[in-house]
């Protein structure tokens, strides 16, 4: 097969859509046309690291080996961790660490950190001892605090600097820095964070002029344990590139870039989905299996729990469903429909709490405001669910047991509908408000204690008000 190379991006894109259908076709491709791949790596890393995560690892490592040394560390820099990692894991621990020494040191972090610790171990030995140091100081922070997300690799000039000096040692930091050269950081003496320079005022400034008079002094920084939803909020809430990242003397570490705040907003949002049905917080489709298991048994127990709650519930009113066997084709419709309203308040009022859009003062009027939602949508829900049951009601009555009034059906399922469509609005947004005020993650699991109530409320509620009618 010959692919024909008109342009990087569009060869790069070609071969990823190859890649993620056939990736066995992509990489024997890759393979015998060297050049190409060459090419590709050196011009669009971003595309040569999409298309070594769709191959399988052994053939991601193979590719990455005949690539040369500063573009193969560039196309690993554009890969997640994860995948990046297994990569390293198929290499010597002595071609990982020449791999890890051309990489920012946060990213290097970021890999070998997701590496197996026996591997991680002969890797970090591997490196000089210098770039290991740094490495092994940021796997000291948790990965979700400001220290696991910063690099160390920032301009910071002393205090003393007039302009014109500080262009100049900027200039001889370009190539070591590259694309972390975003702010100048002044320091004192002791290294403490006393000022910042963006680059338009330090060019416009006399080269005479000292850096104290040019430099910001209200600064915006953060801790090393900063929590990333905080760090995220303040670099978005003052329109920041980067932030620095202060130890508790005021020493200057590192900063986190923006794009980093992106990456933890996303994971943020991630976790939240995941958690919210059970799942690990922080399991990926690359955490092990047994770890990924003894993070979902738990709450797939609660689970049979709560349909072993539902089941007795619903054994209380078998008389009734006994007499009336059609009502067990209807109960169901209540609870999927009431779910489905309580899952959507859930969802808003997480994603609010997540960007900081619902400090707590205002969580009684996002309350209130689901509730309506609720009621109008229930009573909406509720004319078309009792219409359709109406109509509907021959088609699965059964010949034995007594039919149901069409007018009479049509009530019971209004009712319920309706009063399970406001209870699932006041339960959905009232979940993770209760669960942030008891200093839980508003997400945990609050999907399935949706289910307990909505379930519970909706086919109880639906049986009981069956009845009283019928």
């Amino acid at each position: 097969m010959k692919i024909p190379l008109p342009r990087p991006r569009q060869f790069g894109s070609m071969i990823r859509e190859l890649a993620r259908r056939s990736p066995g076709e992509a990489e024997a491709y890759l393979d015998s046309h060297h050049d190409e791949w060459e090419d590709l790596a050196e011009r669009s890393p971003h595309d040569a690291a999409d298309i070594l995560e769709a191959i399988d690892e052994g053939g991601a490592a193979h590719l990455l080996s005949d690539l040369e040394l500063d573009d193969a560390a560039d196309v690993l820099d554009e890969m997640r961790p994860e995948p990046a990692a297994d990569v390293l894991e198929e290499l010597s621990a002595e071609q990982a660490a020449l791999l890890l020494a051309e990489m920012d040191t946060d990213q290097a972090a970021d890999v070998i950190g997701a590496v197996e610790e026996t591997q991680r171990a002969d890797i970090l030995a591997a490196l000089p001892s210098r770039i290991a140091i740094a490495i092994e100081g940021l796997l000291a922070f948790a990965p979700d605090t400001a220290g696991g997300m910063m690099t160390t690799d920032i301009a910071r000039l002393p205090v003393g600097m007039t302009a014109g000096e500080a262009i100049e040692a900027l200039r001889r930091l370009h190539d070591d820095l590259g694309a972390n050269l975003l702010y100048v950081y002044v320091v004192d003496d002791e290294e403490r964070l006393i000022g910042v320079v963006s680059f338009r005022d330090l060019v416009f400034a006399r080269p005479g002029e000292g850096l104290d008079e040019v430099m910001e002094h209200n600064i915006v920084s953060v801790m090393t344990d900063t929590d990333r939803e905080e760090v995220s909020e303040l670099i978005q809430r003052y329109r920041l590139i980067a932030i620095p990242v202060i130890d508790p003397a005021g020493r200057l570490l590192g900063m986190v870039k923006f794009s980093e705040a992106i990456e933890a907003i996303q994971a943020e949002v991630g976790e939240d989905l995941a958690v919210m049905v059970g799942a690990g917080e922080e399991e990926t489709v690359f955490t092990p299996i047994s770890q990924s298991i003894r993070r979902r048994l738990p709450w797939i127990a609660f689970n049979l729990a709560i349909g072993l709650f539902i089941a007795g519930a619903i054994s209380r009113f078998q008389g009734t469903l006994t007499t009336h066997a059609v009502l067990a084709a209807y109960m169901p419709l209540v609870a999927l429909i009431s779910g489905n309203s309580g899952a959507q308040s859930l969802a808003v009022v997480i994603r609010s709490m997540a960007v900081g859009d619902l400090p707590r003062g205002r969580a009684g009027r996002a309350i209130r405001r689901e509730l309506a939602i609720g009621f109008i949508d229930g009573a909406s829900m509720a004319v078309l669910a009792a219409c359709t049951a109406a109509l509907t009601v021959g088609v699965f009555e059964s010949p034995s047991s007594p039919p149901v009034a069409p007018l009479t059906l049509a009530i019971i399922v209004f009712i319920s509908v309706w009063i399970a469509f406001i209870i699932a609005g006041i339960v959905g947004s009232s979940i993770p408000v209760i669960l942030r005020r008891l200093n839980f993650d508003p997400a945990v699991a609050s999907n399935i204690f949706l289910t307990l109530t909505t379930d519970a409320i909706s086919m109880g509620g639906f049986l009981l008000t069956a009845m009283l009618l019928l």
